[in-house]
């Protein structure tokens, strides 16, 4: 009895404090390079997705104000929409909580928050022990290297002439080949650290790694030690970050792996009834999508607007689910080079299952009819299914999921070449 009473007051707790948090942000503009228009929305909003009015703040006189009512605390982002579309950007996060968030933004340099609420004043602590034990130091590096009159000390100079291109390159109104080309180019360079850096300049990166490596290990032994709402979101931030391990290079997915664990053990009962707690259920099961491993079951909307399971279009078929975008470039590419692998074995029993993450549907129709695609596309309006969290894409423009007659994951490659032969293979065991 004692213990049913318990779980109904903290359900009654939950139930009131819904739209009950009340944040209040002031902001000052320390510079006009970047216009004034702020964007202030939650942390994970794609606005190549979901855009509305409400994430668009305008400064006056270099100051703003917003106010945010939300049912929980949640994280929350803050920075320059015109910075943001240059793909060099600063972005602030605090936790909207029933407090006063002071924000300060720069041109060239990180966002500075300050929260009087008492997530956020936790969090301040661990970010001047970060401050002080890494970023300053790194800090210290990043500005000799980046200094335009030394760059030639620390990079070579075909690495700088590479990069000069790629950011000045206007990849709308030049052959495919040649941007991508230059995308090879630039990948090569990044793979491989002795074609960018000069002798001193590689002396200078490994010095600034050996400092970041430290980072994840204290933030997770600090989190482990002094748990906080914030921790939640830490771990999916570790999760997602393992699901994508295989985009770069050298990562260490044992820094990451300690996150579940510590979940697990004690923080999957803090602050119940929070929405993270799905969210992070949601990208644990992402993670676990891999070849061997049974595919998900979710819904999309089918040719006719209507909610279906994925299952329904896959059933007794091998299947290539194609999660794409008509805003992403490579993912086009991969979906382009399918398109002879499809007419190969579309009357063997392969089908192609592509979804268009958009924020309408001319655009997918537009970049479909260009590209040429023999299979319908399904649409994932305004993200409002979870498609791409689901299947642990984040917000990345898309990915693929080579899936066998019983739903078992065959590859999660977005390589034509090494699709092919696994198609073909999975055909012929019929």
């Amino acid at each position: 009895m004692k213990q049913t009473i318990i779980t109904i007051l903290l359900a009654l707790v939950a139930v009131a404090g819904q739209g009950q948090v009340k944040c209040h942000v002031e902001g000052t503009l320390e510079t006009d390079a970047w216009g004034d228009e702020i964007i202030i929305c939650e942390a994970g909003t794609d606005l190549r997705v979901v855009d509305e009015p409400r994430f668009h703040v305008k400064a006056k006189n270099g100051h703003f104000a917003y106010d945010i009512e939300t049912d929980f605390p949640r994280l929350y982002v803050v920075f320059f929409l015109k910075q943001q579309e240059t793909g060099n950007w600063f972005q602030g996060k605090f936790l909207a909580e029933n407090c006063n968030v002071n924000v300060t933004m720069y041109e060239d340099k990180p966002v500075r928050i300050v929260s009087n609420g008492e997530e956020g004043r936790k969090h301040a602590v661990k970010d001047s022990i970060e401050d002080v034990r890494f970023w300053n130091p790194v800090d210290e590096i990043d500005s000799q290297m980046e200094d335009p009159d030394r760059r030639a000390e620390f990079y070579k100079a075909d690495f700088i002439s590479t990069i000069a291109k790629a950011r000045t390159m206007n990849v709308d109104s030049l052959p495919r080949a040649y941007v991508d080309s230059v995308r090879q180019v630039v990948d090569r360079y990044m793979r491989n650290e002795r074609e960018q850096y000069t002798t001193l300049g590689l002396q200078l990166k490994q010095r600034r790694d050996s400092i970041t490596a430290g980072l994840v290990p204290f933030r997770f032994a600090y989190d482990a030690e002094h748990p906080m709402l914030w921790t939640l979101y830490d771990v999916l931030d570790a999760i997602q970050a393992l699901k994508h391990a295989d985009n770069y290079v050298n990562f260490d997915k044992s820094q990451f792996e300690p996150y579940l664990t510590l979940y697990h053990d004690k923080l999957i009962n803090y602050y119940p009834g929070h929405p993270i707690h799905d969210q992070i259920a949601t990208a644990e099961t992402a993670y676990r999508l891999q070849p061997g491993k049974p595919y998900i079951d979710y819904t999309v909307r089918n040719i006719d607007g209507q909610l279906v399971p994925i299952s329904t279009l896959t059933k007794g078929k091998v299947a290539l689910i194609d999660l794409w975008a008509s805003w992403c470039g490579p993912c086009r590419s991969h979906s382009i080079a399918m398109i002879p692998v499809y007419e190969k074995y579309k009357d063997k029993g392969f089908t192609v299952v592509a979804i268009a993450r958009e924020r309408n549907r001319q655009a997918m129709e537009n970049a479909a009819k260009k590209d040429g695609y023999p299979w319908q596309s399904l649409l994932e309006l305004n993200d409002e299914n979870g498609v791409w969290r689901k299947n642990g894409a984040g917000n990345a423009g898309g990915a693929m999921y080579l899936i066998d007659r019983d739903g078992t994951i065959l590859s999660t490659s977005t390589d034509a070449e090494e699709l092919e032969p696994l198609i073909k293979a999975a055909i012929e065991r019929e």
